[in-house]
């Protein structure tokens, strides 16, 4: 168990994805794990097609963030200075290479990058050392930067062996879809709500409660899956599955990151999902879940539920996912909060019924979903009216 500290401290970064997932319909997934590189100081590589919200779901929720924020479109004639700073020319008059970095990328806590494997040999080159080391140098110039997490897009990965050893740095790797058909409705919806700005605010995610929960990752004991952990690394190789020493020991992070969101400092069997993310090719990732069947069974993660489903694919998985994660927001109702926080608490609640009801055809819900379901009704229904009476009241 917690402490009460970090127990708020998740309960925020689990309000936080819930808002935001609001916004992005069926993007929950690409969200967490975007969190989950925030939490591990680990970069991100987001791979599918123009259109599909990577971008916007990314700076939403690099928005709500409580640090310094970096993002470019780079294109095949980007020069290295729109990202790293434009030359100072006092400086240059002086005989000194010294850019301008303020509001630039080796300022910038959390990157997003999109059209990463267009950049230059120069562009790339400058971020490799940036992403392994935390150091941006410039001729005589260097500086460290405060960069916690890199996020990149591109529409495909690379062919080219050099461009591919470069998104080998990315620990993980998600590839991102059209939202399917199921959630077209839902979709459509959120993107009116968006036109009209009608959507909730999201809460934000304070530098402490980053701070705590990085922190605390480095703290979880990790003993209890150290066998299980080296057996998947064998199935792994026994695959031919390409993948780095470097990357596993890495992955050690997300396992742990995993843990404390699920509420632990222990690590168990529930947690070892993350390895999927961190094969980057979508057949080897499709492949990794059908082979680590028996290993990923036991995932789960109340608040990672999006993430978890799609590392193993397993619908009843999923539906136990989902059912905690309703149970936990059924019972989180606010008792003597203002109308303010109720109104917050119900928008968390229709969240979580379009979740349901994209993940689940009506006649295909698992019956305590289906129950789960009507209770979310029961809420919406009883919360509004509370709403309409302390409206009157404030009126009298």
């Amino acid at each position: 168990m917690l402490e009460e500290g970090l127990k708020a401290a998740v309960a925020k970064v689990g309000a936080h994805l819930d808002a935001l997932e609001g916004a992005f319909v069926s993007r929950r997934a690409l969200l967490e794990l975007v969190m989950l590189g925030l939490l591990t100081r680990e970069h991100v590589l987001l791979i599918g097609p123009p259109g599909t919200g990577k971008s916007a779901a990314v700076q939403a929720l690099a928005r709500a963030l409580d640090a310094s924020t970096f993002d470019y479109l780079i294109g095949r004639f980007t020069e290295p200075g729109e990202l790293f700073g434009a030359l100072d020319l006092d400086a240059l008059r002086d005989g000194q290479i010294r850019p301008v970095t303020k509001g630039m990328l080796p300022e910038a806590e959390v990157a997003f990058l999109d059209e990463i494997f267009l950049g230059s040999t120069a562009i790339l080159n400058s971020l490799l050392k940036i992403l392994n080391e935390r150091t941006y140098r410039r001729g005589q110039f260097g500086m460290s930067v405060p960069l916690i997490s890199c996020i990149a897009a591109s529409n495909e990965l690379p062919q080219d062996t050099a461009l591919a050893a470069f998104a080998d740095r990315f620990l993980l790797t998600m590839f991102v879809d059209p939202v399917g058909d199921e959630a077209l409705g839902a979709l459509i919806q959120a993107g009116w709500d968006d036109m009209r700005g009608a959507h909730a605010p999201v809460p934000p995610l304070e530098h402490g409660v980053l701070a705590t929960l990085q922190a605390a990752v480095l703290e979880v004991d990790l003993a209890p899956i150290h066998d299980d952990y080296a057996h998947i690394a064998r199935k792994i190789r026994l695959l031919g599955l390409s993948l780095s020493d470097r990357k596993l020991v890495k992955g050690l992070k997300l396992i742990a990151a995993s843990a404390l969101l699920r509420g632990s400092l222990v690590a168990g069997k529930e947690d070892l999902w993350p390895v999927t993310y961190l094969v980057q090719s979508r057949q080897h990732q499709s492949e990794l879940r059908q082979l680590l069947h028996a290993e990923l069974q036991h995932s789960r993660n109340p608040v990672l539920t999006g993430s978890v489903a799609q590392a193993t694919h397993d619908l009843t998985a999923h539906a136990a996912q989902l059912g905690e994660r309703a149970t936990h927001l059924l019972q989180a109702r606010p008792q003597d909060g203002g109308g303010e926080q109720i109104e917050h608490w119900l928008v968390r609640l229709e969240t979580m019924l379009t979740r349901i009801d994209a993940a689940f055809a009506p006649d295909a819900m698992p019956p305590h979903l289906a129950a789960l379901h009507k209770e979310i009704e029961t809420a919406l229904a009883k919360g509004a009216d509370t709403l309409v009476a302390k409206d009157a009241v404030s009126g009298d």
